[in-house]
């Protein structure tokens, strides 16, 4: 019988799997950084609407995209890869998977906010091992790999301190009718933290987390493109994921989490009624810890 600390070793990789992955992250870097560094901020000709509201895709997106995936294909060839304007749901389960947002927060980006990046994930077996995030407009770049650590150009990063969510500096990004309905989840956190904001970027606000920016990222719309880079950034920076279906671990792509470090994640589970079982799904694939 495999002991859990023999389970967590698998789950970890060996040497060699995390140099792999190491080299991943400065692949998934080099890429996100040169594909946003050329990015034209006049580029903002819609190209493709989506349904929800102000959802749509730009010019730079599709051209970043395409430049993301030409780079991917050339250094990692016959890995899938699931990006955002050509999404196929069905890749979730691959063995490998190139995950890429060309551009989160384009509504920012074709506004002029400068609030926008370039995300780049990488996942194997289940679990995101590498992955790296590009902020054109301010200059920053977090990078990280499974068991490697975190960092923002260069420099190491660590989630904040904060313990209790009446200190907490938090972002809510939830469902249009939560600010109406009483007892929800944006209705708790806006009487209970210190400040709420959302910024319009999902994953720069995840790597915010991460850097100790922001503490506590509540988010109920995530797509897999939005998590898989920014999650293995905050995890390596000392941060705990949950679901917000079962307050559990989640899967790689799970679009309801909360991210913050640990202490803090532990009081807000505790104190206040985010988890929301109801709306839980039969599916449980692999998860990402």
């Amino acid at each position: 019988m495999m002991t859990r600390r023999y389970l967590c070793r698998m789950e970890r990789g060996s040497d060699r799997d995390r140099a792999r992955w190491a080299r991943h992250a400065k692949l998934a870097a080099a890429t996100a950084k040169a594909v946003g560094d050329a990015i034209v901020p006049h580029d903002i000709q819609i190209v493709t609407h989506k349904k929800g509201r102000a959802n749509f895709a730009t010019a730079a997106d599709h051209a970043a995209e395409a430049a993301i995936i030409a780079r991917i294909e050339a250094h990692d060839p016959g890995v899938p890869i699931l990006a955002e304007e050509r999404a196929d749901d069905s890749l979730r389960g691959a063995e490998r998977l190139w995950v890429v947002d060309p551009i989160d927060g384009t509504l920012n980006f074709s506004r002029g906010v400068p609030f926008y990046c370039v995300a780049i994930g990488y996942v194997e077996s289940g679990r995101v091992r590498a992955g790296a995030v590009h902020a054109p407009r301010t200059g920053e770049t977090f990078v990280a790999s499974d068991g490697g650590g975190a960092t923002c150009n260069g420099t190491e990063i660590k989630v904040s301190t904060v313990k209790t969510v009446g200190e907490a500096f938090v972002v809510a990004s939830l469902g249009m009718k939560e600010a109406t309905r009483k007892d929800t989840r944006f209705g708790q956190l806006n009487s209970n933290a210190t400040r709420l904001r959302v910024f319009g970027s999902a994953v720069l606000e995840i790597c915010y987390v991460a850097m100790g920016r922001i503490d506590l990222i509540v988010h109920s719309a995530l797509q897999p493109w939005d998590l898989a880079a920014p999650s293995v950034i905050a995890r390596e920076a000392g941060g705990r994921i949950v679901s917000l279906r079962d307050g559990g671990e989640p899967v790689w792509h799970e679009p309801r989490v909360m991210i913050g470090n640990p202490a803090l994640v532990k009081d807000a589970l505790a104190s206040l009624h985010l988890v929301k079982p109801e709306k839980a799904k039969a599916e449980q694939p692999r998860l990402i810890r």
